[in-house]
């Protein structure tokens, strides 16, 4: 289950960084609408569903306390953005 959650985590980070350089890119490629780069770089309508289901069963089977769970996901998300910044993905 944890690996479904950082899998998805990844894909989240790397919409994020698609938009970080979309943002200079509004007018040309997007009409000047954030929605639009947002829609285009973030596929939430594919994978939002199956990180809530995921995160969920995280949650339900994770057997400590809140601060270990952010540890947790910290650690899955900042092992995504090594992946993705090293090329490994």
């Amino acid at each position: 289950v944890s690996h479904f959650v950082a899998l998805q985590i990844g894909v989240l980070l790397k919409g994020v960084c698609y938009l970080a350089e979309e943002i200079f890119h509004l007018q040309s490629r997007h009409h000047g609408s954030f929605w639009r780069a947002l829609s285009a770089c973030v596929p939430l309508h594919q994978h939002l569903p199956l990180l809530l289901i995921s995160g969920s069963a995280y949650v339900a089977l994770f057997d400590g306390d809140g601060w270990q769970l952010g540890l947790h996901l910290v650690l899955a998300s900042l092992g995504q953005l090594l992946t993705l910044m090293l090329g490994l993905h």
